[in-house]
């Protein structure tokens, strides 16, 4: 678990920003269950949670070494395979979330999506 309460404010705005991709958010009612929301669409069903952090998130780090709780909660969700996994970032300063699919050996950060209209402007 993480510490402290979920970040209501920062969960309400992905939520905002799912819903101008296309998605339907669904919240998570479960709190053994380590992801804030839903989204879906059509084409594809994604458990999402959100994490802002106060510090810069380095660029050549890896990801489930600065974020190991957040990445191995996902990880161990009891969801079909075609339920994608994604942890979405922002720090304090930045008004850009970065989404970052999590699958079983690895983490990708999505640089650029088409069916979302997504860009990510922090993407290496």
């Amino acid at each position: 678990m993480t510490r402290g309460k979920k970040p209501a404010a920062a969960i309400a705005e992905a939520k905002g920003f799912a819903e101008r991709m296309g998605y339907h958010p669904m919240d998570n009612l479960s709190d053994d269950l380590m992801f804030d929301f839903l989204i879906f669409k059509r084409e594809s069903v994604r458990a999402v949670k959100c994490r802002q952090t106060r510090y810069h998130i380095d660029p050549n780090g890896f990801y489930d070494q600065q974020f190991p709780v957040e990445i191995q909660g996902l990880r161990s969700l009891p969801f079909p395979p075609f339920v994608l996994r994604e942890l979405w970032l922002r720090t304090q300063h930045e008004r850009v979330w970065r989404r970052l699919v999590v699958y079983d050996l690895s983490v990708e950060e999505i640089g650029w999506w088409g069916p979302d209209e997504y860009t990510n402007p922090h993407a290496r």
